[in-house]
């Protein structure tokens, strides 16, 4: 193999060592992925931090995988949990959080406002996923 996993932080392509906040190798379960990446996430949402996943990488590497699961996940009811990809184990860990947080505080009213984006940056150009006719988007500051 051309790279090679040498730490939890560090691995090597071609003899040259390169260190990252952290690095999941084909090992990793989706599951290892939400507990190092989508739980700390949620976590800042709800500390009132801004959060973004930023998944990057070549046609075929495993962006769409890691992030949603298998092709079908979404269609069918049935696939197993372990397959869940980031984004609904987020989803489901976030919703289920601010329930929690609302029960803990239930004598006091909570107001919580959740916006998301799914965006795609191709070519130079930015697409909003969820309204594919948004093309050429720019992204600015709020």
């Amino acid at each position: 193999p051309i790279v090679q996993k040498i730490s939890g932080d560090s691995l090597s392509i071609n003899g040259r060592t390169f260190t990252f906040d952290s690095v999941a190798d084909v090992e990793a379960t989706q599951l290892d992925i939400f507990e190092h990446v989508g739980v700390p996430l949620v976590e800042n949402c709800l500390a009132g931090f801004n959060s973004s996943v930023f998944a990057y990488g070549q046609t075929g590497s495993g962006k769409t995988y890691t992030m949603w699961g298998p092709a079908n996940s979404l269609a069918e009811e049935n696939v197993a949990k372990e397959q869940q990809g980031l984004t609904p184990r987020v989803f489901e860990r976030l919703f289920a959080r601010i329930k929690e947080e609302q029960t803990k505080h239930s004598d006091q009213q909570l107001n919580y406002q959740c916006n998301c984006s799914f965006l795609e940056i191709y070519n130079e150009q930015v697409t909003d996923l969820l309204d594919p006719s948004q093309r050429n988007l720019q992204v600015e500051p709020k």
